[in-house]
C-alpha cells in the first residue's frame, strides 16, 4: 500500500521505476493513462515539494536584526523584566518564531524562494551510503521547507500589511504573543493574566482609535490566532537554519536575546 491517500496513488506507485525493477516479469498496469492523470492531480506531490530562501545570508541578517529589535522591545517591558530569569528564557524560546514573523511584517522584510531539487527514491536508495559520506554541509543544514508552510507565511505577510497595523497595535500583539502561559513556567498564572491584559488593551485601543470597529478587532484576533499556530520549525528552517545549521538555531536566538542585555 502506498502512503499517499490520493486516488490512484497505489497504481502510480506500481508504475514507478523502482517497482518495475523489483517486479520484472509482472503484468504491466493497464491503466497507465488514467494513472498518469491521477498522479498529476495528486496533492501529496505539492506537500512534499521543498523550497529554500534564494538569498539565505541576506535574509538571515535581516531576520536577526528583526529579532534584536524585537528583543530590545521585550526587555523594555517592565512586567517581563520582573519575571524570573528562567521564565524569561522559556517565554523567548516559545515566542521567538511568531514574534520574528510579526516583526518582519512591521519592518517590511521580504524574501524570495527557490525550489529544491529532490532525488528520486531509486536514486536515494542506490546512492545512500555514498551521500552520507560525501554530503556537503549546506545540504545537511538546509533540507528546505515544505512549500505549503512557506506559502502560508507569505500570505500572512500580505494579509497583515493590508491591515496597516499601527505601532500601538504591534505592541499589544507582541505582548499577547510573548506572554504565552506554557506549562513549565514558574509564574504561569501571572503570565496568563498578562496575556489577557495585552489582549484587553488591544481591544480597548481598537475601540477608541477606530470607533468601536468590531471587524478590525476580529481581524487582529485572526492575526494572533495565525501567529500562535505557526510552526516554529518552518520559521527556523526558512530564515535561520540555512546559515546556523540544524543544531544551532536555539543558541543563535538566545545569543540575540542576551545581546546588550547588561
Amino acid at each position: 500500500m502506498s502512503c499517499c491517500e490520493c486516488p490512484g496513488s497505489e497504481d502510480t506507485a506500481q508504475c514507478s521505476i523502482l517497482y518495475s525493477i523489483l517486479n520484472r516479469g509482472a503484468a504491466r498496469p493497464q491503466r497507465r493513462l488514467e494513472t498518469t492523470a491521477a498522479h498529476r492531480m495528486c496533492s501529496c506531490a505539492s506537500k512534499r515539494k521543498l523550497v529554500s530562501i534564494r538569498a539565505p545570508q541576506l535574509v538571515f541578517k535581516a531576520a536577526s536584526e528583526v529579532l534584536v529589535k524585537t528583543f530590545r522591545f521585550v526587555k523594555n517591558v517592565p512586567c517581563f523584566r520582573g519575571l524570573p530569569a528562567q521564565d524569561q528564557l522559556r517565554l523567548v524560546r516559545k515566542s521567538w518564531a511568531p514574534l520574528l514573523v510579526l516583526g518582519m511584517v512591521q519592518d517590511s522584510v521580504d524574501f524570495d524562494t527557490v525550489e529544491r531539487q529532490q532525488p528520486s527514491l531509486l536514486h536515494r536508495i542506490l546512492t545512500h551510503s555514498r551521500e552520507r559520506q560525501q554530503r556537503a554541509p549546506a545540504e545537511t543544514q538546509d533540507p528546505g521547507v515544505p512549500v505549503g508552510d512557506v506559502e502560508g507565511i507569505k500570505m500572512f505577510l500580505v494579509k497583515c500589511r493590508g491591515l496597516r497595523i499601527s505601532v500601538k497595535e504591534y505592541a499589544f500583539l507582541k505582548g499577547a504573543i510573548l506572554f504565552t502561559p506554557v506549562t513549565e513556567l514558574e509564574c504561569r498564572e501571572y503570565i496568563r493574566a498578562l496575556q489577557k491584559e495585552a489582549e484587553r488593551a488591544l481591544y480597548e485601543h481598537v475601540r477608541t482609535a477606530h470607533r468601536g470597529n468590531v471587524s478590525r478587532f476580529s481581524r487582529l484576533r485572526g492575526v494572533l490566532n495565525t501567529l500562535r499556530s505557526m510552526d516554529p520549525g518552518a520559521v527556523a528552517g526558512l530564515f535561520l537554519r540555512p546559515v546556523t545549521g540544524t543544531s544551532c538555531v536555539d543558541e543563535h536566538v538566545l545569543a540575540l536575546f542576551n545581546e546588550r542585555k547588561n
